[in-house]
């Protein structure tokens, strides 16, 4: 058999191979195309984009609500993240039979208050220099109540109170304690025979985040001896619980702006897959 009789055959039956494959496969569904070929997006070149994406961003629930309802499409859904106080809107999420790109999106993380910050930053358990604690509780004494055992405390005078307090005083009222036959602890004795009145209870009243209501929170204060100078510390009585009532507060808040809007409001986050 010659050479071009060879060859005639083969693209022959490579050409009967290749309508074999065409026929089992749908043309919407794969392209054969060269190897060395690139895409090429020319919407820039165009007078509009095809259709909107992006990412919105903002701390305020108002406006987050405000974006949602403008570029919301059939199918958005909101999708909340109470441990962050945070929420995150699919704004072409699209359903099932029709489903979106889900590439359009508006982002919601509110921000702390200063005074809630300063609450958190200060009330972490950790132990700090008296002057910090001092100067804490002065720059937001409009949000401060002071109280010991015996009830409430001045707070000008328990600021004092915690100022003055030193090593050697502890351990001086620890020794005369120990005479005394009583067993107390080095706060105990400070306490109970400070000139000023120490307070062992902080409430503190502020406004976490600019949208939720005001909180109150209890703080429980401390003292360290273990340095050569006595630390203070605050910690916030049942943080958790907080965290929780303020993490159901946003999710009603955002649900109340989409009462009346066709969106789905979900606990947890969304992933778009490949």
């Amino acid at each position: 058999m010659s050479y071009w009789i060879k060859e005639a055959i083969t693209a022959l039956q490579e050409g009967t191979s290749i309508t074999a494959a065409n026929s089992s496969i749908s043309v919407e569904d794969i392209s054969a195309l060269p190897s060395d070929y690139a895409l090429h997006d020319l919407e820039k070149y165009m007078h509009a984009r095809r259709r909107v994406r992006g990412t919105m961003t903002t701390r305020v629930l108002a406006s987050f609500a405000a974006y949602c309802v403008l570029h919301g499409e059939a199918g958005a859904a909101v999708f909340i993240a109470p441990e962050d106080m945070a929420a995150t809107a699919v704004l072409n999420l699209g359903n099932p039979e029709q489903p979106g790109h889900a590439d359009n999106l508006a982002k919601l993380t509110l921000k702390k208050t200063a005074a809630y910050q300063a609450l958190t930053q200060h009330a972490n358990g950790t132990g700090y220099k008296q002057a910090v604690i001092a100067e804490f509780l002065e720059d937001w004494t409009e949000y401060v109540k002071c109280f010991n055992d015996a009830g409430p405390v001045n707070t000008p005078q328990a600021i004092a109170a915690i100022r003055k307090l030193t090593i050697e005083s502890i351990r001086k009222l620890e020794s005369s304690a120990q005479q005394l036959g009583t067993s107390m602890s080095a706060f105990e004795s400070v306490q109970a025979s400070s000139a000023d009145l120490l307070p062992t209870t902080i409430y503190f009243n502020c406004q976490p985040y600019a949208d939720l209501q005001s909180h109150e929170f209890v703080l429980r204060l401390g003292v360290l001896t273990s340095g050569d100078k006595p630390t203070v510390n605050l910690r916030i009585v049942k943080d958790d619980l907080h965290q929780e009532e303020m993490a159901a507060e946003l999710a009603a808040l955002i649900e109340g702006h989409f009462s009346a809007d066709n969106f789905d409001v979900l606990l947890g986050s969304y992933s778009k897959g490949q």
